[in-house]
């Protein structure tokens, strides 16, 4: 009985359209690598440790007309998520914890990321 609970909770999950924490993982462990390749530190390769935190369904972009600047018409598809992540910045330094926000969309490619900004605790 318990594997079947679980199993309908990962399923509901996977069609929610909502990014699993791997998913999340993967695409800011890229946005991070290269933004600080482009700062000339080519040493960070992944998180030491990474946690979702949470999302919600991003609301629609656009003027007072709600009007859509890209993606679906009604933000559908489109999740805000919250997440912490520890790294070691450069070798030798103390890690560092980053609470950092996203928005996640599927597109025909997989799925995109845009950084909407990270704090260091």
């Amino acid at each position: 009985m318990r594997r079947l609970v679980l199993l309908a909770a990962l399923l509901l999950a996977a069609c929610s359209g909502e990014p699993s924490e791997g998913d999340m993982r993967k695409l800011v462990e890229a946005h991070t690598r290269r933004a600080l390749e482009r700062q000339g530190n080519a040493a960070f390769r992944a998180f030491d440790n990474f946690r979702k935190q949470g999302c919600v369904e991003a609301k629609p972009k656009g003027g007072p007309s709600g009007g859509p600047t890209g993606g679906s018409q009604d933000g559908s598809g489109q999740y805000d998520c919250y997440y912490a992540a520890t790294f070691v910045p450069q070798p030798g330094q103390p890690p560092l914890t980053v609470n950092g926000k996203g928005r996640f969309r599927r597109t025909d490619k997989g799925m995109a990321f845009e950084d909407l900004g990270a704090q260091p605790r």
